[in-house]
């Protein structure tokens, strides 16, 4: 528990002092929707010509010794042969489960630890959240204590409320107020559902903090036909696309799910439990086109729970420390096979 404690405080100064830099973007196209801005936005099926953004450095007190320059892990914790699959672009996306999204960072910490930081990240419903922090440049143990600082302040609202959703813009979204997604030093993008064409639109382009809260408004056909509102998270659709990250350039996809097939709320809520039950089925079936996907071990855990929070954590870190051969494995057959189709 000292050890706990002692680390926590560690992060609480990390977090402290560190901040995003706002970098504005000079090529960045703009459209009106509902009288807010919005960026472009493309369609699944079109295939659009992304150009190479300057590298955007996260600030000095959340960078990693690799990002510049040197390996993040060496000696011992580095396994034989992981030094060759930094020659895959590696693609992530996270699935929602509002409060247990947060053992993400066990997945990200191994990723790391095996050199296998990826370059293409994104995410849907509080997933998106975890994937912007880290596309900023956030390490996953100051993404931790930025989700530990929140359960310690917030207040008992239920997830979804209005009270939740500006309690969720003060301590997540509002970091991202001056940020872009074409300015994060991974490749960031977000997917929304459109109602008014049925389509699933990703945007690569526009303000972090409009388009994260778009993505926290959940489908109510309800609510949609008295507000009019167009966009919505991409539960409707599509929530993994394997297709459209490779599209955009990833060479290994990775789908990590913390919803699994059972999960429950500390506050009953049918809507929730509708929703999230419709997502889970389609996670299950999209997720079979990606590389490697993993479910985390989480069942014990609401989704709005924020108790015994260390122990679902070191939980999490022991199953993907298991995993970590089963992924090696598969990285080094995509090896194989990119490097067999390139000398045939």
């Amino acid at each position: 528990m000292n050890k706990i404690v002692s680390l926590f405080s560690i992060l609480f100064l990390l977090a402290s002092c560190s901040s995003i830099k706002p970098i504005h973007s000079t090529d960045e196209k703009q459209t009106q929707v509902g009288g807010q801005v919005k960026p472009d936005q493309v369609d699944f099926d079109m295939n659009p010509h992304h150009q190479e953004k300057p590298e955007v450095l996260p600030p000095e007190e959340t960078v990693r010794i690799g990002d510049r320059g040197g390996d993040v892990y060496s000696g011992e914790d580095m396994e034989q042969g992981h030094a060759q699959s930094r020659k895959l672009r590696i693609g992530l996306t996270l699935g929602p489960g509002i409060y247990r999204t947060i053992n993400y960072v066990s997945l990200l910490k191994i990723l790391e630890r095996q050199n296998l930081s990826p370059e293409i990240i994104t995410g849907t419903g509080f997933g998106a959240i975890v994937a912007a922090m880290y596309a900023s440049g956030m390490t996953p143990e100051v993404i931790e204590w930025n989700f530990y600082k929140f359960f310690r302040e917030k207040k008992k609202n239920k997830p979804y409320d209005q009270d939740w959703i500006q309690e969720i813009d003060a301590a997540f979204l509002s970091k991202f107020k001056n940020v872009n997604l074409q300015d994060t030093k991974k490749k960031f993008y977000l997917t929304l559902y459109d109602h008014k064409t049925r389509k699933t639109y990703y945007f690569d382009k526009g303000n972090i903090r409009d388009l994260l809260l778009l993505n926290l408004r959940l489908s109510n056909n309800i609510q949609i036909s008295k507000t009019g509102q167009q966009y919505t998270a991409a539960f409707e659709k599509e929530v993994f696309n394997a297709r459209l990250m490779r599209s955009l350039g990833a060479e290994f996809t990775i789908a990590a799910d913390s919803l699994g097939a059972k999960f429950d709320f500390d506050h009953t809520n049918d809507f929730l439990i509708g929703v999230y039950g419709r997502v889970a089925g389609r996670i299950h079936k999209e997720r079979r086109d990606f590389d490697y996907s993993v479910t985390l071990p989480l069942t014990a855990m609401n989704l709005d729970s924020t108790k015994d929070l260390p122990l679902f954590l070191q939980k999490s870190y022991e199953f993907m420390l298991k995993q970590t051969p089963i992924l090696s494995k598969k990285i080094q057959a995509k090896l194989d096979s990119l490097s067999n189709s390139g000398n045939e």
